[in-house]
């Protein structure tokens, strides 16, 4: 049996299901094999070490229905792969935030994923949203002599709860507790240029926010921060993160590419 994008029926739904129960959701089990169910097909191969095309074949539909059946089915396989790549995960209740940029490396779509991924007394709560984990195109096009900042892979503890860009009553989380490193886009163009050797480590005001009430296109909404689609995901991530401010009051974020993850 092969599942592909645009199939349909009960053996979608099943798909759909088995991805939820190992982490790879949220997903609505509408029995569709959309793009979001697709993509988390991706994740899920990429973390089995089986090739990464987004199409449900035997081999990727039976290491699922072993893995389902496993007893750890129901801790989350995105968790597992972060602490496999030596990023710290929190079992504890506090939530962790991880950012999942996509292998499609599109500037100026919504094509990344934000993970809040938090466990209490053993038991596990996983919420996905849309976002953009890289710059809009008008800001790549503009470049400064700085190069336009994209946020580099990694494990960066210095989120805090503020106000974004000083604007009264819209706190998020902000980067306030120490530097990150971001890569310095110098090619005053649409591409995403993520070389290495111009990895800069600052105070970036690497900030996460939303864009409009439901966006399509990022535009000016991100200058190399990380941007909800939605507002109301946004919203709703940040509720989860109200309701769980570590003592310290920092968050960690962490960010892993979609062929790492």
């Amino acid at each position: 049996m092969i599942l592909r994008m645009g199939d349909r029926g009960a053996k979608v739904q099943d798909l759909q299901r088995r991805l939820n129960e190992l982490g790879f959701g949220p997903l609505v089990e509408d029995g569709i094999l959309g793009p979001a169910s697709a993509s988390s097909v991706r994740l899920y191969q990429a973390s089995v070490q089986l090739p990464v095309d987004g199409v449900a074949g035997p081999q990727t539909l039976g290491r699922l229905g072993a893995a389902a059946s496993g007893p750890t089915a129901r801790f989350p396989a995105i968790v597992r792969r972060c602490e496999a790549l030596g990023h710290p995960m929190h079992v504890d209740g506090q939530v962790n935030l991880i950012g999942v940029r996509s292998l499609s490396r599109q500037a100026g779509a919504f094509d990344d994923w934000m993970f809040l991924v938090w466990a209490e007394d053993g038991n596990w709560s996983l919420r996905r949203y849309a976002i953009t984990t890289d710059p809009g195109i008008a800001w790549l096009e503009s470049s400064s002599a700085r190069g336009t900042a994209i946020l580099a892979p990694g494990s960066w503890p210095v989120y805090k709860f503020d106000l974004h860009q000083g604007r009264v009553g819209y706190r998020t989380l902000c980067q306030r507790a120490g530097t990150v490193q971001v890569y310095r886009d110098f090619n005053a163009d649409s591409t995403l240029d993520m070389n290495p050797d111009s990895l800069d480590d600052g105070w970036h005001g690497i900030n996460i926010h939303h864009a409009g009430e439901d966006s399509t296109l990022v535009g000016r909404w991100s200058a190399g921060c990380q941007v909800f689609k939605r507002k109301a995901d946004w919203s709703a991530a940040m509720d989860i993160c109200e309701a769980r401010i570590p003592e310290n009051g920092i968050f960690t974020y962490t960010l892993i590419e979609e062929t790492e993850s």
